[in-house]
């Protein structure tokens, strides 16, 4: 029975609430055993296989953020050196206007 890993053991190894495992039982990407009806038992490597497979390519994955987000990020970010380009380009065109004029 060491191999086995009871519901909170397998909560706090993934870090994750009982509604994620569940939902993961039921999908069959964890299986759960019935020992005595009563307690719910999680076979070890399994729990490790899917701590490695699923939860650490999420993390790595990362949050979706919409295209608006990210422009509104860039923008935020960078508005000062963005202003300051502009800026340079117009009085470069300017000064560049009044010495082709003279």
């Amino acid at each position: 029975m060491n191999n086995m890993l009871t519901l909170d053991e397998v909560k706090n190894y993934l870090e994750i609430e009982q509604q994620m495992i569940e939902k993961f039982i039921r999908d069959g990407v964890l299986h759960a055993y019935k020992i005595g009806g009563v307690y719910i038992r999680f076979r070890k490597e399994e729990v490790l296989n899917l701590k490695y497979d699923v939860l650490l390519k999420k993390k790595k994955a990362g949050p979706s953020i919409s295209l608006g987000q990210r422009l509104w990020d860039f923008w935020r970010f960078n508005n000062f050196y963005i202003i300051s380009v502009l800026i340079i380009a117009a009085l470069a065109y300017w000064f560049l206007r009044t010495a082709v004029a003279s």
